[in-house]
């Protein structure tokens, strides 16, 4: 992770690149629930982890997702976040960012999951936006994201929100996009 010596704001609201129709809250034991109903969800967990890589495909595997997106905040003053409709409150899915690596690499990844019946309404676009701007307000050199290639709408918003997709790389036997956004700062 390539990061330049600052204290990181904690305040998700002065990352906003534009207005969102999206709340951004910090994610805890109390939206277990969420996240067990969102990597449940069929369509969703065929998009993030195809059949070759098995996917979380129990509550236990969802809850150590939370408990690793707690984690990451813990340690690192940043991480996905939960996302909520303004309007209506309504859940939407889990974004942000995410130290992980790639090839060997340390970096950052913006990654977004958005619950199937909100597929299309621009909601996994506004979650990347919001995560490439808080890594501008963190100042990280670059940002990294990744979707299998079979999945042409998550592909399309990397580059959306400025990614250049670069290479594929094989992740958990499928065929991923690498995108790459540098520098950010």
């Amino acid at each position: 992770m390539k990061l330049a010596a600052t204290t990181p704001p904690t305040d998700v609201t002065r990352a906003r690149a534009r207005p969102s129709r999206l709340r951004p809250e910090r994610p805890w034991q109390e939206h277990a629930v969420l996240y067990r109903d969102l990597f449940a969800d069929p369509p969703v967990a065929e998009a993030l982890w195809p059949r070759a890589t098995g996917g979380p495909g129990s509550s236990r595997q969802a809850l150590e997702l939370l408990a690793g997106d707690i984690r990451h905040w813990a340690e690192r003053s940043y991480g996905p976040w939960v996302f909520f409709e303004l309007d209506t409150g309504m859940f939407v899915g889990r974004g942000g960012l995410r130290a992980t690596s790639v090839g060997g690499e340390e970096c950052v990844e913006v990654l977004y999951a958005v619950r199937s019946d909100a597929w299309g309404r621009g909601y996994a676009t506004e979650m990347a936006t919001l995560a490439v701007a808080y890594a501008r307000r963190l100042r990280l050199t670059e940002v990294v994201g990744f979707t299998a290639v079979s999945n042409r709408a998550s592909r399309h918003v990397l580059e959306k929100v400025g990614l250049h997709i670069e290479a594929t790389f094989r992740r958990g036997g499928v065929d991923h996009w690498l995108g790459r956004l540098r520098p950010i700062v």
